[in-house]
């Protein structure tokens, strides 16, 4: 009779032992075939990076002279030529909106009295195709142009940055300038002398 009490008991607690190897081999099972990726339990965030790249400014800087050949009084007309030796043009702004590089300046004097002791901007020129220009730092020249001779009766251009052109550094290098003499004969000798002013700007 004891026997018979117990077996229910026994075959129950079998029955719950193959239940639970039954499970431990299944999941064994799924672990090693891939139905369970684990990496279904990570968790995912994304970070944004930023970097601001500030607006900068337009810059010039030229030659601090230029000094043309000496004219001999009493040799007639003559052209006297001198050199802009470098010209460097800056667009940081980083708008690409383009920009001009122009120049003007006055008449020159001497301080001499007698005679005539001006030489007039009409006759003094420049001609910037004779310059070569240089992009530097990777700047390219596509869509810069140089501009032409002419006499500073008025501001004239010497470089100029199309639209969508001209970010970066720039370099004009040797750009002939010339004083036409007539020959005048009450001329005054001396040193003549007058600023020649370049501009940058859109």
């Amino acid at each position: 009779m004891d026997q018979n009490k117990d077996f229910p008991k026994t075959n129950k607690q079998q029955i719950r032992q193959r239940i639970i190897a039954t499970l431990i081999v299944a999941f064994m099972f799924m672990m090693i075939s891939g139905s369970i990726n684990t990496r279904n339990a990570m968790a995912n965030d994304v970070t944004n990076l930023i970097q601001n790249f500030v607006a900068g400014t337009h810059s010039l800087e030229a030659s601090a002279a230029v000094a043309f050949s000496d004219i001999s009084l009493g040799s007639g007309g003559t052209n006297s030529l001198g050199n802009l030796i470098i010209v460097n043009a800056r667009d940081y702004t980083g708008t690409g909106s383009g920009w001009s590089v122009t120049g003007s300046m006055n008449d020159m004097y001497t301080s001499g009295s007698g005679g005539l002791n001006i030489v007039v901007n009409s006759v003094i020129a420049w001609n910037p195709q004779t310059a070569t220009l240089y992009g530097l730092e990777g700047a390219g020249t596509s869509g810069i142009a140089k501009g032409t001779a002419q006499y500073f009766s008025a501001i004239r251009t010497l470089v100029n940055a199309g639209s969508g052109y001209g970010l970066g550094n720039y370099r004009l290098n040797g750009t002939e300038m010339n004083i036409v003499w007539d020959g005048a004969a009450n001329q005054v000798a001396g040193t003549y002398q007058n600023t020649l002013t370049l501009t940058i700007a859109p």
